[in-house]
């Protein structure tokens, strides 16, 4: 006999979805100014491979060392989410984040937001509510376009910043991933602390070995011994925690409330940035930021 859930227990579950989302937020929204450091003197792709695996390792006792799947089509599609979400992704951001400043990083993290329900929109019908969700759609767009180009048009009409461009298409990748994440659940078991810690290991190890080949894997022995404790950090918390909370929150409250609570990254993001590094927040960065987290929580509604 199937014991059925309470709506004191579907309360319950809906809370703990909603903390483990802000939770995922604050520690993501950190990493942008706290990877500024090791970028400094690290190659973006050994320092993603070493992210990666040690976030990956940290994971372990939460998957409970289980490396099993039950199908090849489970393998297939965490593969995929490998793909996109552990190796890809992670490389663009890195590299983008070398290029430009972390508060600016933060702001554009809400694209990977409009990416998910967009494409949540075409697989899953969790679709914006008619011309309201329009409207919303249009007010995220302008925000990004703000915050992309910072409207500077003395040389051309678009005028964009490669380093956020990067992070930009970093975003879609998540935003791919989130969506394949998603779809995995519907049809297997997997808990989130799995399919993080398999999708972290296998793309850490794979940059790892791509690093060797193109000769970047001296940046990783030369490694300073001061910058370790905040590498590992970074990694358990910023990437390895905020990944398994974020996770956590899809299983629990579904794509579109998770991207919805997901999209108060740019606010602790560009906080984080003025306390660290110094940098000021500006009213341009405060009306694109503002502008996206209105359209996110229309497009949000149900």
């Amino acid at each position: 006999m199937t014991r059925q859930e309470t709506p004191l227990g579907k309360s319950h579950r809906g809370y703990l979805g909603y903390l483990s989302v802000l939770l995922a937020s604050a520690l993501f929204g950190s990493v942008f100014s706290i990877a500024k450091v090791p970028l400094a003197s690290i190659d973006p792709l050994a320092l993603s491979a070493i992210i990666y695996i040690v976030s990956g390792l940290s994971l372990i006792p939460f998957a409970r060392a289980s490396f099993r799947l039950k199908s090849k089509k489970e393998w297939k599609y965490v593969l995929m989410i490998t793909v996109f979400g552990a190796a890809a992704a992670p490389l663009l951001l890195l590299y983008g984040l070398a290029q430009t400043e972390a508060s600016d990083a933060s702001i554009l993290t809400n694209g990977e937001v409009l990416f998910t329900i967009i494409l949540s929109s075409v697989f899953f019908g969790e679709k914006p509510k008619g011309r309201m969700g329009l409207f919303a759609v249009v007010l995220v767009i302008i925000g990004l376009f703000m915050a992309t180009t910072n409207l500077d048009f003395s040389e051309t009409v678009l005028q964009l910043n490669a380093g956020n461009i990067m992070i930009l298409a970093a975003m879609f990748l998540w935003a791919v991933d989130n969506n394949l994440s998603r779809k995995l659940t519907l049809f297997s078991d997997i808990s989130p602390a799995k399919l993080a810690m398999l999708k972290s290991l296998i793309g850490g190890f794979a940059m790892l070995a791509l690093a060797i080949v193109v000769g970047k894997g001296g940046d990783i022995a030369a490694i300073p011994a001061d910058l370790w404790p905040l590498i590992v950090g970074m990694s358990v918390a910023g990437f390895g925690g905020a990944l398994l909370l974020f996770l956590e929150g899809i299983k629990r409250i579904g794509t579109i409330k998770t991207m919805s609570v997901f999209s108060t990254v740019p606010i602790f993001g560009i906080v984080v940035a003025a306390m660290t590094l110094g940098e000021s927040i500006s009213l341009f960065q405060g009306i694109a930021t503002g502008l996206i987290v209105f359209g996110i929580i229309l497009v949000s509604r149900r």
